[in-house]
């Protein structure tokens, strides 16, 4: 076992280094070749040797100064279980276990079960030539899926909203869109006739509409048809089994029901929808009619595909069908993952869970059904300088800490670019999931520096306490849902601490740029830019928050205020009541840390109290304040100094090209001389040992023009190949 130098620069040698001199073990692994001893000469061939060598090295005594770093070379390391690292396989600060590529991007664990294009074959059954769509006669082939021993190949569930649990193909390196209808887009309900009934009694039954277009009268019910819609509200996408339609009826009847039925829940009675409600068609033969698309016939277990003119038939093909991480960390402390790609897996790429200072840095999470890099619990884990694109749930989730001591995780998500997420389950699988709904607490984390964008939902999940979010840019969000912020906190008057500043969010028109939503509390939000949105930072009636020394451009909306706490009677909202009887709010550290919480217990809290809104700037808004109640239930808020430019010229650095600095010329400083400038340059990724080159910042044009359609976006947006299997 050779002993070289191991180097780390910048920030990341205050984690996986104590010492740039030391002397450290090597280990290499190769994805082919003859068994090794783990020399560079005779590399090893799997991962867990390298593991189980690391093991053997702490058995015989301490490990050498300056830990072991396992590199991996160049090539796919195919994996079809997980590579399951534990406290045993820890490092410490002075010695850490590095598993690194030999160059950054080359090395490949992928999880994919690959397929030789010649495995497709012609299509020859007449009844299933009929069912096609005449122009893609010819070009689809089929696959018969039961000699691969795949464990996902379906049927979907009547009702679900992730992918239903079935494989996926992809071609290229790219993910092969499902086939549906309309291709992109939707159509929408023209009336909902039964909302249907979600009891678990006898009367349990699905919802009912008329459709508008003539289509559904040619797909046939054998196999199974699914439809996909936003049924209800433009957050919360389902995708339903049909159990009948009919064609002289216009007519489609669901086989479940979906809680709350289908219809808009805002339309006005005796109304049972508005006729927005938008849906599509997904998995259906007869809906094959474009390169690319492909649909899984159930009973038949046969796969149909229609294969891209390029680069087929050379591509690298290959199904998700492992639901497994890639690489879990139980315990572990002082464990780096470095340069590495993670890919072709059903489920998630690492899980990290307990543990000390693991870091993920310089890797690529893509074509993955689930999310990339989960962090649960544990102290000062980070991702950092990585790239997550292609995933079908989220990118990163950070969870850690303790709420009711306030001790933080002290975890990071830092100069991270994410982008064409949420691909099997389009909401509430976002880019960056801090501790938030039910899944988690997060005290003291820190998201900074990333660039979040072409997104179908939200940028930022987040709530807990005293977590930081600065400095990130986030750019087309919200491409197929809406009332969702591009940050976005919800429902809690508990979640006390957490500071929003120094963020960009632009070219976003569906998304409020930070929403706390339905009563979220202690909220910070201060020193951010906000351009082309639907409302800028939305206090949704809670307590304590501070709006301050925003900037505000051509936003719908610039600065919102609402009362809803009344209407919606948060004085005695149980879900609200039930986080302050379980925290100690009024005792330290929580006296201590928020002395305003406890104050405001006795007050009246339906009625908003202790929010500020102060020093922001407006411009080219067309309502720059909205404020939404009777004046009297703000009185006990403070909203004072804010300034509205209107289309007054701001003076902004270079606006066309995005540059929102103020020239010092701008009338902001003599109108408001007390407003401070906000560190523009700043805000974004940065360049370091893992990310050597920056994109471009761009505007509304990129990014499909507001429809996120896997066979588009994901093409548009990815553009790296994949290592050669």
């Amino acid at each position: 076992m050779k002993l070289k130098a191991l180097r780390c620069s910048g920030a990341f040698a205050a984690l996986l280094l104590a010492s740039v001199a030391a002397q450290a073990a090597e280990l290499f692994v190769a994805p082919e070749g003859a068994a090794g001893d783990g020399s560079r000469a005779r590399p090893f061939t799997a991962l867990e040797q390298a593991r189980d060598a690391v093991r053997a090295l702490k058995k015989a005594g301490p490990l050498p100064a300056g830990g072991v770093t396992i590199w991996l070379q160049p090539g796919v390391y195919h994996r079809t279980q997980t590579l399951e690292l534990t406290a045993e396989d820890s490092g410490t600060a002075a010695a850490p276990v590095v598993w690194r590529a030999v160059r950054q991007g080359t090395a490949a664990l992928h999880a994919g079960t690959f397929i030789k294009p010649e495995s497709f074959q012609p299509v020859t059954d007449a009844a299933v030539l009929a069912r096609l769509a005449p122009a893609a006669r010819g070009h689809v082939l089929q696959l018969k899926l039961a000699p691969l021993g795949l464990k996902h190949a379906g049927p979907f569930p009547p009702v679900f909203h992730d992918g239903g649990g079935v494989l996926h193909l992809f071609c290229g390196g790219r993910w092969m869109p499902l086939a549906r209808w309309p291709n992109t887009g939707d159509v929408t309900m023209a009336q909902v006739l039964d909302r249907g009934d979600w009891s678990k009694g006898a009367a349990r039954h699905g919802g009912a509409f008329v459709y508008r277009e003539d289509r559904p009268a040619h797909w046939r019910l054998e196999g199974g048809v699914w439809l996909e819609g936003y049924w209800r509200v433009p957050w919360e996408p389902r995708t339903l089994r049909v159990q009948a339609i009919d064609a002289a009826k216009r007519t489609i009847t669901f086989a479940e029901p979906l809680g709350g039925g289908i219809g808009s829940k805002y339309a006005k009675a005796p109304a049972l929808g508005d006729g927005k409600e938008p849906w599509c068609a997904i998995n259906l033969l007869e809906e094959i009619d474009r390169p690319g698309e492909w649909c899984v016939d159930f009973p038949a277990q046969t796969l149909y595909f229609w294969p891209p003119q390029a680069p087929w038939p050379a591509a690298q093909l290959f199904v998700a069908d492992f639901e497994q991480p890639l690489v879990t960390l139980k315990e572990a402390a002082h464990v780096g993952l470095l340069g590495l790609i993670f890919e072709g897996g059903l489920g998630n790429g690492v899980d990290i869970t307990g543990g000390a200072s693991n870091v993920i840095a310089g890797c690529t999470f893509r074509n993955l059904g689930g999310s990339g890099a989960l962090v649960r619990g544990g102290v000062a884990h980070a991702v950092r300088s990585s790239d997550f694109h292609g995933l079908g749930h989220g990118g990163i989730y950070l969870a850690g800490g303790d709420r009711k001591t306030l001790t933080p995780a002290r975890h990071v998500a830092e100069n991270n670019q994410l982008w064409a997420l949420g691909i099997r389950q389009k909401t509430y699988a976002v880019a960056i999931h801090l501790g938030a709904f039910g899944s988690g607490d997060a005290v003291g984390c820190r998201v900074a520096h990333n660039y979040m964008h072409d997104l179908p939902h939200a940028a930022v999940l987040y709530g807990g306490n005293d977590n930081l979010l600065e400095f990130n840019e986030v750019a087309r969000v919200a491409l197929t849902s809406g009332d969702v912020g591009a940050f976005y906190t919800w429902h809690d008057w508990t979640s006390q601490g957490n500071v929003v500043r120094y963020n960009f969010v632009h070219d976003s028109p569906r998304a409020n740029a930070f929403y706390m939503d339905d009563g979220d509390s202690g909220d910070v939000v201060e020193g951010n830019v906000v351009a082309r949105c639907h409302y800028g930072p939305f206090i949704g009636g809670g307590h304590l928050n501070v709006v301050r020394n925003n900037l505000i451009i051509a936003t719908d909306r610039g600065l919102h205020f609402d009362n809803r706490g009344v209407a919606r009677g948060y004085a005695i909202d149980k879900g609200l009541r039930g986080k302050l009887q379980t925290l100690p709010v009024t005792r330290s550290p929580w006296s201590t840390r928020y002395p305003a919480l406890p104050k405001i217990l006795p007050l009246d809290l339906g009625l908003p109290h202790g929010n500020v809104i102060e020093r922001n700037i407006t411009v080219a808004c067309p309502k720059p304040l909205d404020l939404a109640g009777k004046p009297a239930d703000f009185a006990g808020n403070t909203i004072r100094d804010n300034l509205d430019l209107g289309a007054e010229d701001a003076r902004f650095v270079n606006a066309a090209q995005l540059d929102y600095r103020l020239r010092p010329d701008s009338p902001v400083f003599k109108k408001l001389p007390a407003f401070q400038p906000i560190p523009f340059e700043k805000i974004g990724l940065q360049r370091d040992e893992f990310r050597k080159t920056l994109p471009p910042r761009t505007g509304a044009a990129a990014g499909g023009g507001g429809v996120f359609d896997s066979a588009t976006d994901i093409e548009q947006t990815d553009r790296t190949a994949p290592p050669k299997k």
